[in-house]
């Protein structure tokens, strides 16, 4: 039965590798780029029989489905997924497993294994390390940061899971291109999503307003009311962004628009931007609409105004190299936490797509090919075990 341990796990054999016998797990592969419900399946796969000195056997708690996933297994993403040797019941197939945020409970550690024991909480370290769509997986202690007890005590393992990109981008937005005053003003399309969401709720905690621009729906007033909640000072549409009545709006705020925040491209983010304050900037960290971002000479020579572009992955990347940043990953991961314990912090809404114990690859199959879907409505997330 898939994701059952046929023989005890634990204990550290005299050959010097720790026993896992008999591991069976599901995961989520796909053995070429494409289309994501074209290449993506699950299947039953055998883990090692044991743990050479470095490696930790990880049990997965819960891991999101992001957009950048999809693009990884379509091709598009800069991170490419990690194409091992993956051995099933019948077969040995070169394939990758999908996912690159979640986060996992540790079960068993290799020998020369040290800062992990059995029932800590892990995230990966990195994207692209090993993948996070299955019940189970052996990797490197090196690609994983542990989330300490008192970081996650009292929180639902989403929470955890759903840490690492959207909350984290928001923070550094806010952090990371210039000081920010109490009574400041920041602007951002896609507002409505993960990172957007973020960025309301953290500048709240700040003291900074925000100016938030969503696409025009049906649902608007819904959504304004949903984002007003969160802490969001003002809500317009991209239809309203350009109209007289916003114009005079924000330029009646009475304190400086510092920073704009881009995940949209094209028009809308330069109408946007016309309506930063001289000295501000523009940081683009997405562009879901693929249409390139446009600055006109007049503010960048009249406005002094200057565009940069925010990637979390390089961010991780540079912290594994810097102990000034490593600490102010941890000190970012704690604050977010903290503020999820005290409830002033929610994740993005998710449909959660439960993966539990018992399920055998066919079954699982279908809401794993829901949930990799684009246009599947909420943002999907699997939840592993029972």
């Amino acid at each position: 039965m898939s994701a059952r341990i046929f023989a005890q796990l634990g204990g550290v054999a005299r050959t010097g590798f720790a026993q896992i016998r008999s591991l069976q797990a599901q995961a989520a592969v796909y053995t070429e780029t494409g289309d994501p419900q074209s290449v993506i399946r699950v299947v039953e796969r055998c883990l090692p029989d044991k743990l050479s000195d470095d490696q930790v056997l990880v049990r997965m708690l819960a891991a999101p489905v992001n957009p950048s996933d999809l693009n990884q297994i379509e091709g598009t993403y800069p991170v490419r997924g990690t194409f091992d040797d993956i051995v099933t019941g019948s077969e040995t197939m070169k394939a990758a497993v999908g996912g690159n945020e979640g986060v996992g409970e540790v079960v068993n550690v290799g020998n020369s294994v040290s800062g992990l024991v059995a029932g800590d909480w892990v995230v990966p370290r990195q994207s692209g390390r090993f993948g996070t769509w299955c019940t189970h997986t052996v990797t490197s202690a090196h690609s994983l940061s542990l989330v300490p007890a008192s970081w996650r005590a009292g929180l639902d393992p989403l929470d955890v899971a759903c840490l690492k990109v959207n909350p984290c981008t928001a923070y550094r937005l806010l952090r990371d291109f210039g000081q920010l005053d109490r009574g400041d003003y920041v602007i951002q399309n896609g507002a409505n999503s993960g990172v957007g969401r973020a960025v309301i709720q953290l500048a709240r905690q700040w003291g900074i307003r925000t100016i938030n621009v969503v696409r025009d729906r049906p649902e608007l007033d819904e959504l304004q009311q949903e984002l007003q909640a969160l802490g969001a000072d003002i809500v317009v549409t991209d239809k309203q962004l350009g109209s007289d009545d916003t114009k005079r709006l924000l330029k009646s705020l009475g304190a400086p628009i510092r920073l704009g925040f881009n995940c949209v491209g094209g028009r809308t983010t330069l109408q946007m931007t016309k309506f930063i304050s001289s000295g501000g900037c523009l940081v683009s960290y997405g562009g879901m609409s693929r249409q390139p971002v446009t600055m006109p000479t007049s503010l960048l020579l009249f406005k002094d105004l200057s565009a940069r572009g925010f990637w979390m992955n390089r961010w991780y990347v540079d912290a594994t190299n810097s102990e000034i940043l490593e600490k102010q990953k941890l000190k970012m991961w704690s604050d977010i936490l903290e503020l999820t314990r005290s409830g002033l912090f929610v994740r993005q809404p998710l449909a959660v797509s439960r993966w539990p114990d018992g399920l055998d690859a066919a079954e699982a199959q279908p809401a794993v090919r829901n949930a990799v879907a684009w246009g599947a409505g909420l943002k999907h997330a699997f939840v592993f075990g029972n």
